[in-house]
């Protein structure tokens, strides 16, 4: 993932980026800890509380009622020791940080392409494809779909598309 970093406007830098929006857990939750912690609870009473009962009411009385919330128990509950499992485990990596709490893509050594960089790109090619080679032209360890998403996404702030 490439981001575009604008120039100074209005004493602030504006940093937009090319990223899809965050899920919902990353939205709400504070921090990777929390969450981390709130998938051990909810796997410690799935296996506690709910599981015990569950069995039992199904060895005591087997309908397919209780079939189906032994099944849903089950599914929930390898859910939850996956995740949480996943989330111990990756606890030592520090996720980057990227705008504001959002964890960074995987990449984390992708290139800063200033936005005056597409702009000329853009205003120097007299279509989509030259000005994708002349971003990559300046730019030479930019990939071509990160080349071809920044050309698209400034097209796309700019109005009409020019073929």
């Amino acid at each position: 993932m490439v981001s575009i970093v604008a120039p100074k406007q209005q004493g602030r830098t504006e940093t937009a980026a090319l990223c899809e929006y965050p899920s919902m857990a990353e939205w709400w939750n504070p921090s990777r800890r929390v969450e981390r912690w709130w998938q051990t609870i909810m796997l410690a009473w799935l296996l506690v509380v709910v599981g015990p009962s569950t069995i039992d009411t199904v060895t005591t009385e087997p309908t397919a009622w209780n079939w189906t919330w032994l099944a849903i128990w089950l599914f929930a509950t390898v859910g939850f020791a996956y995740g949480t499992a996943q989330a111990w485990r990756t606890r030592n990596n520090p996720q980057p940080v990227w705008l504001e709490g959002i964890p960074a893509p995987s990449e984390s050594s992708a290139p800063v392409i200033p936005a005056d960089d597409v702009r000329s790109a853009l205003a120097s090619a007299d279509g989509r494809i030259p000005a994708i080679k002349a971003l990559r032209e300046q730019h030479p360890g930019l990939g071509l779909k990160d080349a071809m998403d920044l050309i698209d996404a400034q097209r796309g702030e700019q109005g009409p598309h020019r073929r």
